[in-house]
């Protein structure tokens, strides 16, 4: 009887471990609103204060030692029927925003230099990594635009928004995205070429393009 009561005792003990590695774990891995901008890294937002399902668009950030950022906001992974929802004729895209930031308190003023964008036909063309529109703009020193603003709420969780006329605050009217710690992209890419070059563009959208340029 005692070796059946130590025997129980022990299979407890192995439980009750294994529970609380498993609690342990999950709780490492439930992503957590971002409280502290670390350089280097790459952080997601989801839409308004939500953290993005697989197929919700999503914002990956990273803010470098250097100075610089990258932005890439990712509208490319909602199901077929969810697009073109308002008859607008929208598809699936990416964009992808270089430039410098500039620090003010607790807050990161984000403007960019540079950016490209790829379409792509159909969610099937996103799978196979086609596409079937390019476009690059160089901003230069246009004053006109006026880029984001990662703001620390009260709460001290970092929110990305357009800023306000003054460039101290998000705007609550327009959509804005709270950072989360947990991203599905480990490393963003370093520049445009660099983005450019994951995607195929489509045969007879390059064949147009190409007729386009010699008119």
């Amino acid at each position: 009887m005692g070796r059946l009561i130590e025997h129980k005792r022990t299979i407890f003990k192995i439980a009750f471990f294994f529970a609380i590695i498993t609690i342990t774990a999950m709780i490492v891995l439930i992503p957590k609103p971002v409280l502290k901008i670390r350089k280097n890294i790459v952080y997601m937002s989801g839409f308004y204060i939500g953290y993005p399902q697989k197929d919700d668009p999503r914002y990956y950030l990273e803010i470098k030692d250097n100075g610089t950022y990258i932005l890439i906001y990712d509208d490319s992974r909602r199901l077929e029927e969810n697009y073109n929802e308002d008859g607008g004729g929208g598809g699936p895209e990416i964009n992808i925003y270089y430039g410098k930031y500039e620090k003010k308190d607790d807050n990161y003023l984000i403007k960019p230099s540079s950016s490209a964008m790829v379409s792509f036909k159909n969610t099937i063309a996103v799978k196979n990594n086609i596409i079937n529109g390019y476009g690059f703009t160089n901003y230069g020193n246009n004053k006109n635009v006026k880029g984001m603003i990662l703001y620390k709420n009260k709460a001290g969780v970092y929110v990305l928004g357009v800023p306000n006329h003054k460039m101290t605050h998000y705007k609550k009217d327009v959509p804005y995205y709270m950072l989360y710690n947990k991203s599905d992209i480990k490393k963003l890419p370093s520049s445009v070429e660099e983005f450019r070059k994951q995607f195929k563009m489509d045969k007879k959208a390059e064949q147009e393009r190409l007729a386009e340029q010699n008119r």
